[in-house]
């Protein structure tokens, strides 16, 4: 009797390890070209004056988040394919980074100004990828103080699709109020815009922030 609830126990230990290990984060995001690099780069010298350390100065990569959810454990190949597939009817295009932008969290962003061809894009990678989400991906705590976000999430998987996309790189999670309150006086408020090429199209496995830093796949725009 003792020898049956110990195996129950190892059975039921062993079916909850692959639930918890179902589901992969995966972010489907634009690759800007390399004078974007450049342009963080700046922002992040910036930033550690006032003893911030950007995402940029921790090695993680600068992009622009097309689709963001979870996916089943062995679905690698398959969204592979699938961006690949959508990446080949898209031409390199341009896209202007506009704004230093603070959340109310204390975020800090580089807003990337929207377009219709940036919205179409995103659009037709959430529309592509979505069938082949998870379906019961994690819903991030912050989500639930934004009801139209919240919607999205629960239809899409991902809170910023579709009239909710805002384009934007990250350049900062939550971060000291006081800190960013002094950087966007002596640096923030006076970004100047700048336009660039978008060359393609890439994936990486996430933190629990959605950044990553390096990609699993690229693909390029010919």
């Amino acid at each position: 009797m003792f020898k049956r609830i110990v195996l129950m126990l190892m059975l039921f230990g062993v079916g909850t390890t692959q639930v918890i290990a179902e589901n992969v984060t995966y972010n489907v995001f634009l690759i800007p070209a390399k004078a974007a690099d450049q342009t963080v780069k700046t922002i992040s010298s910036q930033l550690k004056h006032e003893k911030l350390n950007s995402l940029y100065s921790q090695n993680y990569l600068p992009h622009i988040t097309l689709y963001l959810t979870e996916y089943p454990q062995g679905s690698l190949a398959t969204v592979k394919a699938k961006v690949k597939q959508l990446t080949a009817q898209i031409k390199p295009f341009y896209i202007t980074l506009d704004k230093i932008e603070r959340t109310k969290g204390d975020w800090l962003m580089l807003n990337v100004e929207n377009s219709r061809e940036l919205q179409h894009i995103a659009d037709s990678v959430t529309v592509a990828m979505e069938p082949l989400r998870a379906l019961n991906p994690q819903l991030p705590n912050w989500v639930t103080k934004y009801p139209a976000k919240l919607a999205a999430f629960k239809r899409y998987g991902s809170p910023n699709v579709f009239t909710n996309f805002q384009p934007h790189i990250t350049l900062l999670p939550q971060a000291d109020s006081t800190k960013l309150d002094s950087f966007m006086l002596q640096y923030g408020n006076s970004f100047k815009p700048t336009t660039l090429k978008v060359e393609g199209i890439g994936i990486a496995k996430v933190n629990a922030n959605g950044q990553a830093k390096q990609d699993l796949a690229s693909y390029y725009f010919i």
